[in-house]
């Protein structure tokens, strides 16, 4: 053979290796990409599931809190009030030993109904102007209608029951007469 064969052949071996060599380098390089993409992905898989369960305590936790909320929202409300049940107790075991009970009832009486308003007042409820004010449907119920003399149409004139508001919402709303 002369050289220049020789040297093709020599250089069509080197190509073929080459050639051999950039298929198995390319698989090297995709299963290395395929290698960090699955790691990728269980990192991925395992921060979601973390994030998951994080969120199922945290909405357990809170349903708890809010379930606990509502049972026990009127706690305050009966703490407030027990000392005044205490007075009534008092006043009825105190009345039977009194020489003038009636008087000593009135004045107990009294006391306990300014003890209980002031409670009310303390927890931000307040009673309701009603008596000579516009009727307002949001805080009055008209039990009756009745033609007052010297009366615009529309105003309260009588108050049957109480209204009552607890900061800015109607706990109860007044039972009222309102003049036609």
């Amino acid at each position: 053979m002369n050289k220049k064969t020789t040297q093709k052949s020599s250089k069509k071996t080197a190509d073929s290796e080459s050639d051999h060599a950039k298929p198995i380098a390319h698989q090297k390089e995709l299963k290395d990409k395929l290698t960090e993409c699955e790691q990728l992905l269980f990192d991925s898989n395992e921060k979601y599931m973390r994030l998951a369960a994080e969120f199922d305590n945290y909405r357990k936790r809170t349903q708890k809190e809010m379930g606990d909320i509502i049972e026990y929202a009127g706690e305050k409300v009966l703490r407030n009030i027990l000392p005044i049940l205490d007075d009534f107790e008092r006043a009825m075991l105190n009345h039977e030993d009194d020489e003038e009970p009636d008087e000593t009832l009135q004045k107990g009486l009294v006391m306990i109904y300014k003890k209980f308003t002031k409670t009310l007042s303390d927890m931000d409820v307040k009673p309701m102007e009603t008596v000579n004010q516009p009727f307002n449907p949001d805080l009055h119920h008209a039990v009756m209608a009745k033609e007052v003399e010297n009366v615009d149409a529309d105003i309260v004139v009588e108050e049957f029951e109480k209204g009552y508001l607890f900061k800015k919402h109607v706990l109860r709303h007044a039972k009222v007469v309102v003049s036609k």
